[in-house]
């Protein structure tokens, strides 16, 4: 697409699934290898939690159908604790991956869920917070996965970041414009958005990072991050 974003995420859990049913309709026209398709099961579409196997393979299903697609580029288990990966479950993602149905298989998680998906020895993925706040604990975790070659996708970058002071062009804006002006008078400089995207594209394990945003400025923010990095690289 046009500025070289490719890469999307979605859930069942993001509006109910209206997230993954936009995503489908939106790129329904367009060529799909030209895309990285991901979604995440686990949690339903009214946020319930069932990492069972019999709910994992419904909740592909209905992605499938919403995306309309084939298959997804890849699968996350949004946040399974290590008693949730049990053995049948694990050999049903296994078969899924085989098929065709899922390229790549995914763990999205924080902590020691990333500690349980990486002793099963069956994800080629993991998404997992990258920012300029992380524990050195959790730091060590990507860099024990990224070794044992699977891929991280950075997620909550900018958790802590700042747009920078703006002038308001709603109302809810004002309130946004309010914490901003608060945070520079109470706390340390923060770095800003493109910044902290920056960094997590050059100076962290992650392969990619994942964003949201509801603003074309800030999706342009975001494409001059990337042409910085491919710049400086």
């Amino acid at each position: 697409m046009a500025g070289g974003i490719t890469a999307f995420d979605t859930g069942p859990s993001y509006g109910a699934g209206e997230a993954e049913r936009r995503l489908g309709a939106a790129l329904s026209e367009r060529d799909r290898s030209q895309f990285f398709i991901s979604t995440k099961a686990g949690i339903g579409e009214d946020k319930s939690r069932d990492f069972s196997t019999r709910a994992i393979r419904d909740s592909l299903c209905r992605s499938l159908q919403r995306l309309r697609c084939d298959y997804v580029d890849a699968l996350f288990l949004h946040g399974p604790a290590s008693a949730e990966l049990g053995p049948g479950l694990l050999q049903f993602l296994r078969c899924e991956k085989a098929s065709g149905r899922v390229r790549h298989l995914g763990m999205a998680g924080r902590g020691h869920e990333i500690d349980a998906a990486l002793e099963t020895g069956v994800f080629d993925l993991l998404m997992a917070p990258v920012h300029a706040g992380l524990s050195l604990e959790h730091v060590q975790r990507l860099e024990k996965a990224r070794a044992n070659g699977i891929g991280i996708i950075a997620i909550e970058t900018l958790s802590g970041a700042s747009a920078g002071l703006r002038w308001p062009r709603s109302a809810a804006d004002w309130w946004y414009c309010a914490r901003a002006l608060r945070q520079r008078k109470f706390s340390a400089p923060k770095q800003l958005a493109r910044e902290a995207l920056h960094d997590a594209l050059c100076k962290s394990p992650a392969d990619s990072v994942l964003f949201s945003t509801t603003r074309p400025g800030h999706l342009q923010d975001a494409l001059c991050a990337l042409d910085e990095t491919v710049r400086t690289a």
